[in-house]
């Protein structure tokens, strides 16, 4: 077995002793105060441990477990400081293992207490990069196996409340990153069905990870659909709030064609009072319109036409036109004037 992978092993099962051993630090507190304390059962899928402040207990105890100095810094395990002593990489912090397509232990994110950043993860290694590895689709493997619907979220307790909704789910965090293909085929080669769901925060930063996610998971996936959160929470967040309510937004998840239709418009809500706007608008989504499934392109086109003040013919035409053909990159002035009902319209 490769050392570093071996190195890795032993670091989350210390960390998993160091958790379990300690229910009344600030990190077991936290995880039953985001209600997700039955993380620290012993029968836990979840390999979440606890790196204690110590400056070196890491490097400790993989030295008497017969690591060299050089395999915990090829590991990304432990840090030289400018004295030249050898000290653990992460200290004092919450604790998530990483695992690559092959579920091999190959890195961790890391949680603070109150330090800025909150989250660090481990550097890139010889077996680790964020963008190929997820947090949490080793405890979920089983669930997955007997069809639950992978749902992609950003942060590892996020996934971990998607995990303690219902059987019917199972979270899988990108590290905070936007999900990139190689994390797309980690979560393909472990879900037995053809839908994947995206859960990522509400704010603007969510919204374009969602935008690129799409992409990525749809190579993999025939459906990719998106789960919207309230303003202000993250999965971890409503899920501690209230279980219903993240239940209803799971549940009610839509395409993510259509979330990525109103993410474009919004883009376009400036200039929408302008005749040339309203069609730039419209020509900018309808490649996607026609991406949809077949029974829900009618009702597309109703919300559009109301939505942009044009006709439902005239979006009709619009997205028919896009059948067969590449998307365009933009409107132009001859392309409006071409079409008599476009240039009729007065602003």
């Amino acid at each position: 077995m490769d050392e570093l992978v071996r190195a890795h092993e032993v670091a989350s099962a210390f960390y998993r002793r160091q958790l379990r051993s300690n229910r009344r630090g600030w990190a077991a507190r936290h995880l039953v105060g985001r209600r997700v304390g039955a993380l620290l059962a012993a029968d836990s899928a979840w390999s979440v441990g606890y790196a204690s402040d110590r400056w070196s207990g890491m490097v400790d105890h993989l030295r008497a477990a017969g690591f060299d100095d050089d395999t915990m810094l090829a590991a990304g395990l432990a840090r030289t400081t400018r004295s030249g002593y050898l000290v653990d990489r992460f200290r004092d912090r919450l604790t998530f293992v990483a695992h690559d397509i092959d579920l091999r232990p190959v890195g961790f994110v890391a949680r603070a207490r109150a330090a800025d950043p909150k989250y660090i993860s481990s550097p890139s290694t010889r077996i680790y990069a964020k963008g190929r590895s997820l947090v949490g689709i080793d405890a979920q493997q089983a669930r997955l196996a007997r069809g639950a619907v992978p749902v992609v979220v950003e942060g590892p307790t996020d996934a971990v409340a998607v995990s303690l909704l219902g059987a019917e789910w199972a979270g899988a965090s990108s590290c905070g990153t936007a999900i990139t293909r190689h994390q797309a085929a980690i979560v393909r080669r472990f879900a037995v069905g053809d839908t994947v769901i995206l859960m990522l925060d509400g704010d603007l930063a969510g919204q374009q990870g969602a935008l690129r996610g799409l992409d990525a998971l749809s190579t993999y996936f025939r459906t990719v659909l998106v789960a919207e959160l309230p303003g202000g929470h993250d999965p971890a967040s409503l899920f501690s709030t209230s279980r219903g309510l993240m239940r209803a937004v799971l549940t009610n998840a839509r395409p993510g064609v259509e979330f990525a239709i109103d993410v474009e418009l919004a883009r376009w809500g400036k200039v929408l009072d302008h005749l040339s706007g309203q069609v730039e608008a419209l020509r900018s989504v309808a490649p996607m319109v026609v991406k949809l499934p077949k029974d829900r392109i009618a009702g597309q086109v109703v919300r559009l036409a109301r939505h942009l003040h044009l006709e439902e013919r005239v979006v009709s035409r619009e997205i028919l036109a896009c059948v067969g053909r590449r998307p365009k990159a933009g409107a132009s002035p001859s392309d409006m004037e071409a079409d008599p009902d476009l240039a009729s319209r007065s602003p």
